[in-house]
């Protein structure tokens, strides 16, 4: 007798309603929340027309699965909790962050994207003392009074890329420099000077020369010839006039210009015609930048000399900077690599410590109470037993320990406080226990059950009848005639079955003499065996293997094997197994379901 209940009886109802039980099962009940959450994702189109009473029988043989694992203490298994914890672990960013400053920060960075800074510096490297890195510093910026940035930079600044320079950078925008820089840099009014500013690289002071509007994205191709070191005048003519050569072929048609580049560019982006990816301020040489923006007509060429070598550019086109909409993903990508991510933890852990009534204490004792959140006290023992688990925790280690704890509290606890993600996680631990116990008593066991397939197929051949003829055999392909003749000689001693395995003999010294397609073809499926079976078309012409000949037999209208149908046969195999399954869980697992609370749940 199938153990499932409609109770209907007022004092049962009543307190499922008051519980928000939709039923139970297994001992286990299921409230209103969760039953709604599974009905109203899985039946999502109208047009299925399910309703809510079909819906829960289908979803009582999926509980009763999932009982049925954790019966097992499935979900106490290594892998199980390796695979629920990777995909919480895929789950929870969106929660463990501070939205809205979040979105100011993105907000402001696409601004900066919209303008483009003309900067200098004079980068000062921190040493040891950096106490005496800062003083220097100050003692460059007060210099500035008097002196003109370009002296002052040539004086102090230890930018390797700039040894002896005016310390001038040029254009830049926002996401090409270090987060701090960019701050400062854009904050800067034109012609005024900033710092000490702290990066990673050292102090900066900084000049904003000029501004002006973005220009946009700029995509080209290039060619480019390097100039030998140490190369002589005559000789660096003599690759000019080669350059300039290549440069009139193309624009007189000799030659395309992505065939010249994968022949001579010296370039990593010679392999694909030269394409460079789109270009924005400050993301090459400033030679070569306002070259690729100045020009104007699609498909244009311009030649330039830098220092370093030639280039042939080609315009293939241009676009202002992406809405902001597109650019949001790489604005957060590199937040989460700069300092912003350390903004964004920390605003996200103060309003935390706002809601869990953070409190933080003077030590009295030696297992005394630092600070206390929520339900959560910490203390000077488990500090050091922080301190003792975790390297390289830097000078502030209470004020790690505390965010780190305050931070881990409410990873731990997301599914209490956001029911969503909590049914979420559900769904994912009970599904991965669905598919885990199927594979287990279903899938992989009807898969290996050929004696019980050969039955089913036996009580159920007629279901698999076929409408036209169908041909099982093999197709034997062969590099020759006297190849073909040994092939057909071997067969004439081997069971079909083996006639794979015997024409393998054939292909030796790492030449394949032979091919064999083993299968059941219907009309149509195989154009060699509609010629010679079927009487269709021709075979087609395959000059490896020009001889071909057939070993088989036509079955009219049904196929002798399951394993002629094998597909189809498994399906439906796998289905009476699971269907013969669920009785007996059904059986062995007590369902009551309340039906006055199933009748309150509506589609939406």
């Amino acid at each position: 007798m199938k153990r499932i209940f409609f109770l209907t009886l007022l004092s049962l109802s009543a307190v499922a309603m008051f519980g928000q039980a939709v039923m139970k099962i297994a001992g286990k009940e299921v409230s209103k929340p969760e039953f709604e959450y599974y009905y109203n994702k899985n039946v999502v189109d109208d047009s299925t027309k399910m309703s809510v009473d079909d819906y829960a029988l289908r979803f009582i043989n999926f509980k009763l699965k999932v009982a049925e694992a954790y019966n097992r203490k499935m979900d106490t298994v290594s892998s199980f909790i390796k695979e629920l914890d990777g995909y919480r672990n895929q789950l929870i960013p969106p929660y463990l962050t501070d939205d809205s400053i979040k979105q100011e920060l993105v907000k402001e960075q696409y601004a900066r994207m919209l303008e483009d800074i003309d900067v200098s510096h004079i980068l000062i490297r921190v040493e040891e003392d950096t106490l005496k890195s800062y003083n220097k510093a100050l003692e460059a910026l007060k210099e500035l009074k008097t002196s003109s940035f370009e002296k002052v930079a040539a004086k102090y600044s230890e930018d390797p890329s700039m040894a002896g320079d005016s310390g001038r950078i040029g254009y830049i925008t926002a996401l090409t420099t270090v987060y701090p820089f960019e701050v400062a840099a854009y904050k800067t009014p034109k012609g005024e000077v900033t710092g000490p500013v702290r990066t990673m690289f050292g102090y900066h002071i900084i000049k904003v020369n000029d501004r002006r509007p973005t220009r946009g994205q700029v995509k080209v191709a290039h060619i480019f010839k390097r100039k030998p070191s140490g190369a002589k005048p005559a000789s660096l003519d003599s690759l000019k006039q080669v350059v300039n050569s290549l440069y009139s072929d193309i624009k007189n048609g000799k030659i395309t210009f992505a065939d010249a580049a994968i022949k001579g560019s010296e370039d990593g982006a010679a392999k694909s015609g030269g394409e460079l990816p789109w270009i924005t301020t400050g993301k090459t040489n400033e030679l070569f930048e306002n070259t690729a923006f100045s020009m104007d007509t699609i498909g244009s060429l311009r030649v330039i000399e830098a220092p370093y070598g030639w280039h042939i550019i080609k315009l293939i086109d241009k676009k202002p900077i992406s809405p902001i909409e597109e650019v949001t993903p790489l604005i957060e990508s590199r937040m989460r690599g700069d300092e912003r991510s350390i903004i964004i933890y920390e605003t996200f852990i103060n309003k935390l410590k706002r809601e869990y009534g953070f409190k933080e204490y003077s030590p009295v004792g030696s297992d005394s109470v630092l600070a206390s959140f929520a339900d959560v006290k910490l203390t000077t023992d488990s500090l050091r037993r922080f301190v003792e688990t975790h390297a390289n925790l830097g000078k502030d280690t209470l004020k790690q320990f505390i965010n780190s704890s305050i931070f881990e509290y409410e990873k731990r606890n997301l599914e209490k406080k956001y029911p969503d993600f909590g049914l979420l996680m559900q769904e994912y631990k009970d599904g991965i226990l669905m598919f885990n116990i199927s594979q287990e008593e279903v899938w992989g066991k009807a898969a290996k059950d050929t004696v019980g397939l050969r039955k089913y197929f036996q009580e159920h051949k007629e279901d698999y009848a076929w409408d036209t003829p169908h041909y099982k055999g093999i197709i034997v392909k062969c590099a020759s005639k006297d190849v073909k003749k040994k092939a057909q000689a071997m067969l004439n001693t081997v069971p079909m079955e083996s006639a794979a395995e015997c024409l393998s003999n054939l292909n030796i010294d790492g030449k394949r003499n032979v091919k064999v397609e083993k299968g059941v073809f219907a009309k149509g499926k195989n154009k060699i065996v509609d010629a010679k079976i079927f009487k269709e078309g021709k075979i087609p012409e395959d000059a490896k293997y020009p001889e071909v000949f057939l070993v088989g037999k036509v079955l009219k209208k049904y196929p002798e094997s399951y394993k002629d149908v094998r597909g189809p046969v498994l399906n439906d195999y796998q289905t009476k197994v699971e269907n013969d399954w669920v009785e007996k869980l059904k059986k062995k697992y007590k369902v009551e379901v309340y039906k006055d609370v199933l009748d309150s749940i509506e589609k939406h």
